[in-house]
């Protein structure tokens, strides 16, 4: 009997190891081409390139390896069959999709056609990804395991479209928060400068315009929402929310702890516009240096950062509200609050 046990045991641990393989080559198929075919794209991101695709891939393995994905042959074919598709669109682009896709933009009255190409390729994907999830996991369950790796993508799509829709300064609501940004970021600034004794380095804002006064001379920034992070506290706040979900933590501290996230993630982004005044001031930066530097520095801080924020919350609440069981990151979990 006990023979019996651990067989049937071992058998579900390969067959789940086996699910969790087919579900992780199936979402990353896609992304995986895309780098194939347009390799020079994943040095940037936001809406010069696809390096946000690295995050969606990180994510998507922090989620799949806490899974337990039961896949039969119905749903492997069709896994197998969207993934097809997909690369199809990814592999249409070179042949004059991408065409088709600013023409309707075009007649649309899109802006920024640069956002507007990005953005079907984030729509495209959290289709995707959305479909798969639900085909492995079910409804009720699939927002639970692959939440964050879907949110991200809905949300870049979302941020894509109003910046391809409503460029630079034209949606106020959200360049309202651009001088407060900036503003502070010459306070951090002016602090450091003190503090390292560099009189020659001043910073000084005009409303959505930061100039940066070096040895070297003047560097000066027009900055605009997309630019000043606002995206990204947007975006990230969704996978946060996404992780929080997984855990077992009741809805009002879970609100507590999304509110707390999102000023804690407002300050981080202040640590990023610093970052990136720091750099325009190196010497040895150029304008396209800046410009890499600006592009990646954002996707660089919040993996670190989301995973930190989520397991802090994890430890609060072992620590100070005694939750039993155990907590799960990744996907299902099973535990009682006392």
């Amino acid at each position: 009997m006990k023979y019996n046990l651990v067989k049937v045991y071992c058998t579900g641990l390969i067959s789940n190891r086996y699910s969790q393989i087919i579900i992780t080559i199936v979402l990353l198929w896609p992304l995986l081409l895309s780098y194939v075919l347009y390799p020079d794209t994943f040095g940037f991101s936001w809406n010069t390139g696809r390096g946000g695709f690295l995050i969606v891939m990180i994510l998507t393995l922090i989620e799949i390896s806490g899974s337990h994905p039961v896949i039969t042959g119905r749903k492997t074919s069709m896994l197998v069959t969207f993934a097809i598709l997909i690369g199809l669109y990814f592999f249409s682009l070179s042949f004059g999709s991408s065409d088709i896709i600013s023409g309707m933009g075009r007649s649309a009255g899109v802006l920024i056609i640069e956002s507007w190409l990005s953005m079907w390729d984030y729509v495209i994907l959290s289709i995707y990804f959305a479909i798969s999830f639900v085909l492995v996991f079910g409804r009720k369950d699939w927002i639970r395991i692959g939440g964050g790796s879907t949110l991200f993508l809905i949300g870049y799509a979302t941020i894509l479209l109003l910046d391809s829709l409503f460029p630079y300064d034209t949606l106020g609501i959200l360049q309202y928060l651009v001088p407060t940004y900036l503003n502070f970021n010459v306070g951090i600034l002016y602090s450091i400068s003190h503090i390292l004794k560099f009189p020659e380095f001043i910073s000084q804002t005009f409303g959505n315009t930061l100039v940066l006064y070096g040895p070297d001379g003047p560097f000066v920034m027009k900055v605009y929402w997309p630019s000043a992070g606002v995206h990204s506290i947007i975006i990230f706040s969704l996978v946060m929310f996404a992780f929080l979900l997984k855990t077992v933590v009741p809805w009002k501290r879970i609100l507590i702890y999304l509110f707390l996230g999102i000023l804690l993630t407002c300050l981080v982004n202040s640590i990023r516009i610093t970052l990136l005044s720091l750099y325009a001031l190196d010497p040895n930066s150029d304008a396209s240096s800046w410009e890499h530097f600006h592009s990646v520095i954002g996707e660089i801080i919040f993996i670190p950062w989301m995973l930190l924020y989520v397991t802090l919350v994890l430890w609060i609440e072992k620590r100070y509200y005694g939750t039993r069981g155990r907590l799960n990151l990744f996907g299902n979990y099973s535990s009682k609050e006392l």
